[in-house]
């Protein structure tokens, strides 16, 4: 294996490993994820990367608005 292969090698271990951080919570996850797609756009990496980051950005988004939305129903109840 040379030295280039290795490197990619690393670059995708590296970005599994932000994609799996980036479910973890919700504050977290939505640093990870914006890192994720800001570093994708200066490097060329698969569509699937993008698309796993988005998604993740999308679910803790979600996670964050049901969150707000139970504390305000139980704070006016």
């Amino acid at each position: 294996m040379n030295k280039n292969e290795r490197v990619l090698e690393n670059e995708l271990v590296k970005i599994i490993v932000f994609i799996l951080l980036s479910y973890v919570g919700p504050i977290v996850g939505i640093g990870f994820s914006i890192y994720i797609l800001n570093n994708s756009k200066m490097k060329d990496y698969s569509s699937w990367v993008k698309t796993l980051a988005m998604l993740s950005l999308g679910i803790q988004l979600l996670l964050i608005l049901f969150a707000v939305v139970g504390w305000l129903m139980w704070v006016t109840i």
